[in-house]
């Protein structure tokens, strides 16, 4: 099934039709749907990360973390240090922090060329890596990046060569909202935005993907199609990415204790990793946005980020109406949120509109 072009939504001069309203909505509830997802996602994973999976299940139950808690919730198992800083529930990591960056930048730029945008990207990389909010276990590759751009280091050479880390995937589901219409300049825009900061091909890739994959939850794409897209757009152009994407079919009903560990897809530290098990995760339950969070939340490895870029995908796909109230509610800058959505939304539109 696939959403009415932008050329359907409404034409000069004429009043629109139930139908095109109807359109309006849902494609503006996936957009909030995503961003609030991606935003849930990774504060449910958030206080899971460096956790191992056994851990998070004896300290909340067999269905895993399935409310907001902080890195130091009384549930938790006592050990030595608890990462990160003392902050309340509901709070979301450095992931959801750069995705809003780069939506911000994508409002801000408009429909201008790559360069452009990247420049405005870049700028607002390097006034969150300096700004006192960011205090949430942001990554090395990143920070070293960011610092290179704010010495005036080109954006295309300013990312690390050699890293593949998957912070570069986690932040770009704004990429895939914006641009869902058109793919190629989707792909495009998505491997730019990983070059200003992690330039290994898998993470390049790693990055495309996860756009992709909003892009196609927004047209209703089902997932296994959705996978046969990676295959075809991105894994060609990274051997390490391939061999990633190329073990999740037969994983697929494979238990998640199995599946998202490093005997399955891996524990999602590096980007091939993290976008192979977020998919896991919505194909898994591709109607259920609350069981495809709380599988990628509960894992060995990279917690809040897996969750981030799953949350963002079933977002896109079932909306926001799918996501629990409680969880609206009390997601850190809820209000932010949903305002930040409609206003990308309205970018997508006044883009869409412009191009016919």
């Amino acid at each position: 099934m696939s959403l009415t072009s932008g050329k359907e939504l409404g034409r000069l001069g004429e009043r629109p039709s139930l139908a095109e309203e109807q359109i309006r909505f849902s494609l503006r509830n996936s957009f909030e749907g995503a961003i609030v997802g991606l935003a849930v996602g990774d504060a449910l994973g958030y206080p899971a990360e460096f956790r191992r999976r056994n851990e998070i299940i004896r300290a909340f139950g067999p269905d895993g973390i399935c409310r907001f808690v902080s890195v130091d919730d009384p549930a938790w198992p006592v050990r030595p240090v608890v990462t990160g800083w003392r902050l309340p529930p509901g709070t979301y990591s450095d992931d959801t922090q750069m995705s809003l960056a780069v939506a911000e930048a994508l409002i801000e730029a408009g429909h201008k060329d790559l360069n452009s945008l990247m420049l405005r990207m870049a700028a607002r990389f390097i006034e969150w890596s300096r700004s006192p909010e960011n205090n949430r276990a942001p990554g090395q590759t990143t920070m070293t990046a960011c610092a290179r751009l704010a010495d005036g280091i080109e954006w295309r050479v300013a990312g690390v060569p050699e890293s593949k880390g998957c912070g570069s995937a986690m932040r770009v589901a704004p990429i895939g909202l914006l641009l869902w219409r058109d793919i190629p300049r989707l792909l495009e825009t998505a491997r730019a935005s990983s070059t200003l900061t992690h330039r290994h091909d898998a993470a390049i890739e790693g990055a495309a993907a996860a756009a992709l994959l909003v892009g196609l939850a927004i047209s209703k794409t089902p997932p296994d199609e959705m996978y046969r897209a990676l295959m075809r757009e991105c894994a060609p152009r990274s051997p390490d990415f391939k061999a990633c994407l190329e073990r999740l079919p037969k994983l697929l009903w494979t238990e998640p204790a199995e599946a998202l560990s490093h005997r399955g897809l891996g524990e999602g530290w590096v980007a091939e990793e993290a976008v192979a098990s977020a998919l896991y995760c919505f194909w898994r339950s591709p109607l259920d946005f609350e069981r495809t969070v709380v599988t990628a939340a509960t894992t060995d490895g990279d917690s809040d980020s897996i969750a981030c870029i799953a949350g963002g995908i079933s977002g896109a796909f079932c909306g926001l109406g799918a996501i629990p109230a409680l969880w609206q509610k009390d997601i850190e800058n809820s209000a932010y949120l949903k305002d930040l959505a409609s206003r990308l939304w309205a970018a997508a539109e006044s883009g869409s509109a412009s191009s016919h």
